[in-house]
């Protein structure tokens, strides 16, 4: 065995043991309800839920997916148990029973609280069911997957130009006062990334020549116009996929990293050799730029840059670490130059020594550049995306991290088998 297949099984022991010791524990302890039959929407950084919170499809899809997923690698029946628990809470408290779709949120009573239907909260739950599905085979799971593929089809795919719609009302109408976009333009980088997810998702369990065909054309859609020739993606588009003035000289480096990994994976899937060789290329040099402009000397991310890389946020957010990992351990395979690796290891003990919680569990949600979390809310917040002071809330959830170690440790154990 060769000194860094030695490495790479040494690091294995460490992300699994961070995977089953801290975070998957940490969501099965202080995530699921004590008095109800679902999930939390918050919970402090005492662990103690917030009761008053709402709770979203979003973080509830997330958990459906990351149980499933942990329960196919592992086969351990607690992760089971929790992926059959979200699998009902997700298809039967928040989808509309008239309508159809999920809504986007609920009370902590479960009563409907928003429900606007973002093409983005839709593409995790197809996203998590197609993994639910690999989990669980059945029959009508696959039938609810395709049902509701002709739904999102039909009500969000834009009929005159290239993607997807990203807000509608809960009967579906076009709704342009709530979308996902900071300056409300109509279509997005991050939607149409999970939308591609969702859907290399679908195919890799339906192999249905309509999948394939939109995912060819989300492909063609990331490789041709939303990825700038700089290998940053583009953030805002018009509705025929110029990018709006208001996005041009932003780069969102944690989008860019997941993209390099996310995009490669669905080309994989999809399996056509011209657009794989042309993501191949592309992946690696999305990686080279991000390691370039955005990776600390300590090996934590920062956020994001503004005026055309003039201005960086240096803040480091939980879930731009996680896909750190996993990015540069995808360029590391893909070319097997040990630099990616040695950038691996770099995040990974920023992650280790900063950003995980030793004491109370989970991943602080927010750290400053040295390193330091946030853990009250500020007035003035330079990065005011997601709550300092709680642990859980509607978009901290376990997919990120849990994601990035189950990622870590399969490609470990391909490389060293």
């Amino acid at each position: 065995m060769n000194p860094i297949q030695t490495q790479l099984l040494s690091y294995r022991g460490k992300f699994e043991n961070e995977l089953h010791n801290n975070i998957l524990n940490y969501w099965m302890k202080y995530g699921v309800e004590k008095d109800g039959h679902g999930f939390y929407g918050a919970v402090d950084m005492n662990n103690e839920p917030v009761l008053s919170a709402n709770k979203t499809s979003v973080l509830n899809a997330r958990i459906l997916w990351t149980f499933a997923s942990a329960a196919i690698q592992f086969n351990k029946p607690e992760y089971a148990e929790i992926a059959k628990k979200a699998y009902r809470v997700v298809t039967e408290d928040f989808a509309d029973q008239v309508y159809g779709g999920y809504y986007m949120e609920l009370s902590s009573s479960n009563a409907v609280a928003n429900d606007i239907k973002h093409t983005y909260a839709q593409a995790f739950v197809l996203y998590s069911l197609c993994k639910y599905y690999e989990f669980n085979p059945k029959a009508e799971v696959l039938q609810k997957i395709k049902d509701f593929f002709a739904l999102l089809e039909e009500k969000t795919k834009d009929p005159q130009y290239p993607g997807y719609m990203e807000s509608f009302t809960r009967d579906w109408k076009i709704y342009e006062e709530n979308r996902m976009a900071d300056n409300n333009e109509p279509k997005s980088m991050n939607t149409h990334l999970h939308v591609l997810e969702a859907y290399a998702a679908l195919y890799r369990v339906w192999k249905d020549e309509k999948v394939k065909l939109r995912l060819t054309e989300l492909m063609n859609l990331f490789l041709d116009k939303i990825i700038r020739k700089n290998r940053h993606f583009g953030i805002f588009f018009d509705n025929a996929f110029h990018e709006a003035e208001s996005s041009a000289g932003i780069c969102s480096f944690g989008h860019d990293i997941e993209g390099s990994w996310l995009l490669y994976e669905a080309a994989e899937i999809l399996d056509n050799p011209e657009i794989l060789a042309r993501m191949r290329k592309i992946a690696i040099e999305m990686v080279d730029k991000i390691e370039r402009v955005a990776v600390d000397k300590d090996g934590g991310l920062f956020l994001e840059s503004y005026r055309y890389g003039s201005h960086v946020r240096t803040n480091k957010h939980w879930w731009l670490q996680a896909e750190t990992l996993v990015g540069f351990m995808n360029a590391f395979e893909l070319t097997g130059d040990v630099k990616y690796w040695e950038t691996v290891k770099l995040s990974w003990n920023f992650i280790d020594t900063c950003l995980i919680d030793h004491e109370r569990g989970e991943w602080f949600t927010k750290l400053n550049r040295l390193g330091v979390p946030y853990l009250e809310e500020l007035a003035n917040d330079p990065s005011p995306y997601y709550r300092n002071n709680w642990k859980i809330d509607p978009w901290k959830c376990p997919y990120h991290n849990g994601r990035a170690m189950m990622e870590l440790i399969r490609r470990i154990d391909a490389m060293t088998k």
